[in-house]
């Protein structure tokens, strides 16, 4: 059974350590892919340092969207690659499905997040391998 490398460590500095130096490698990418929290952040949270998945997923957005959203956000703006018109109209539903997503997340085993995560990133992951040699 696979047992992640953190697990059950208490929270001392080689834990921060562990913490801060996955934090740096989502960071970077967040900033160079656009990308972080659920990609990223959230499996490694899991499978690196023993998070249980919704603890990982709540922890991901309270780390991620405040300071790494608006950073990034920034840097695309200022390169002229953000489309603030269609960026709006994506709020509100972004809105009204988190919180939706929140509601059924809190109703689902560790288990069956986990494998419907699992299932969302590889799809989305075999989806951007198959269109990136046509485009």
């Amino acid at each position: 059974m696979y047992r992640a490398p953190w697990r059950g460590t208490r929270e001392g500095p080689r834990r921060q350590a562990a913490i801060f130096a996955t934090a740096c490698v989502v960071g970077i990418c967040s900033g160079l892919f656009g990308v972080g929290g659920g990609v990223l952040l959230v499996p490694l949270l899991v499978l690196l340092l023993g998070f249980d998945q919704h603890t990982a997923q709540g922890t991901s957005l309270i780390a991620l969207v405040p300071p790494t959203g608006l950073l990034a956000f920034l840097a695309y703006y200022r390169a002229h690659q953000v489309n603030v018109r269609v960026g709006l109209l994506i709020i509100p539903g972004v809105i009204l499905g988190g919180v939706a997503g929140g509601e059924l997340a809190k109703r689902m085993s560790q288990r069956r997040m986990r494998i419907l995560f699992a299932v969302l990133l590889f799809a989305v992951g075999a989806w951007q391998v198959a269109t990136a040699w046509t485009r």
